[in-house]
């Protein structure tokens, strides 16, 4: 299976069009139909790295709409984080503006319980009556090491998926199968390391990768961030699942000549996470769970500490200086990229 590398040094806009210029895109579309696209809205501070960035999904809907029917942005809200909050916060609302696109919160339409390999949890209806494009962050995570193709389509997952966690890697894996993505864009413009998914460290890393293979394109991307990929538990548990590693191709779309190659800090658990686990009890760590009377308790807190920690760790001060900096600062302003 391959993944298609090209690098965006010399622009967002023009690199996703090589891209799908290397890549049969119309094939895997009716012409004429709707088509959704799940996007990174994971925090609703800005934290380049932490979220799909606008110029990506700018440059794969401003071709996508000259062919498919109408193009919906699609990501679900979770305990901690109102996704529509963190569509302003992004400003990916001023490209859903200018492209014609349709905002979509999961959290605020309709689901559909769906059982996949024992478990039962709801996933966003909209998935089930139009194709989907999954369009990723490039990111580390505590709980999956990475948080690229595969766990992306966990914001899938019903809001309770929280709770999930104790199974996370089986959760992830089944939605993937209940939800067959056409194929996916991985922004690598700007990724995460060290302690993500949300307050790690932004990391300026200038690739676009696509596949239209998640299990190949995690295990691939693993290898780029500098993470041994048999670390990840969903790659192992979905390969011959939801994806296949026989015959992995690694292509290198010019300019690019050789794959991108880094050394990603891993992730640790933040103060948040630790406190979380202490309270749910070890020994329940490998189950599903549900919430408890302190969940309303726990939420407030949580959610007070990531405002405090935004300011005082120097992360708004950083995503200040983001927005100020070339070639990525305009789109954290809501500005087209310069072509």
């Amino acid at each position: 299976m391959k993944v298609l590398y090209t690098s965006t040094e010399a622009g967002v806009d023009r690199a996703v069009g090589r891209l799908l210029e290397n890549f049969a895109w119309r094939e895997k579309l009716e012409q004429g139909q709707d088509v959704l696209i799940k996007v990174n809205l994971t925090w609703d501070y800005l934290r380049p790295g932490v979220n799909t960035s606008p110029w990506v999904v700018e440059a794969l809907c401003s071709r996508l709409k000259e062919y498919t029917g109408q193009i919906y942005i699609g990501e679900s809200s979770q305990i901690l984080v109102d996704a529509s909050k963190a569509l302003r916060v992004q400003k990916m609302d001023a490209v859903i503006e200018r492209q014609g696109l349709i905002w979509h919160n999961f959290s605020e339409n309709p689901w559909k319980e769906v059982t996949v390999d024992g478990l039962t949890f709801g996933i966003p209806e909209i998935c089930t009556r139009m194709p989907v494009i999954s369009v990723p962050v490039v990111k580390t995570h505590y709980r999956s090491v990475i948080s690229v193709a595969m766990k992306h389509l966990y914001g899938c997952l019903n809001d309770g998926r929280h709770n999930y966690h104790g199974r996370l890697s089986d959760y992830i894996v089944a939605v993937n199968k209940a939800i067959p993505v056409k194929f996916i864009l991985a922004d690598g413009t700007v990724s995460l390391e060290g302690n993500g998914p949300k307050p790690g460290i932004s990391k300026q890393t200038d690739f676009v990768a696509l596949s239209t293979d998640p299990v190949a394109m995690d295990h691939s991307i693993a290898e780029v961030m500098g993470i041994d990929p048999l670390s990840v538990e969903c790659i192992q548990k979905g390969n011959g699942q939801v994806g296949s590693l026989d015959e992995l191709e690694n292509v290198c779309i010019p300019p690019l000549e050789k794959l991108p190659s880094f050394n990603f800090k891993q992730a640790q658990p933040n103060f948040v996470a630790k406190v979380e686990k202490r309270i749910r009890g070890k020994n329940k760590e490998k189950e599903s769970q549900k919430d408890g009377p302190l969940i309303g308790v726990m939420k407030a807190g949580a959610k007070r500490w990531y405002n405090l920690s935004y300011s005082i760790f120097g992360q708004k001060k950083e995503a200040d200086e983001w927005k100020k900096s070339l070639p990525y600062g305009p789109q954290w302003l809501g500005e087209p990229e310069e072509k």
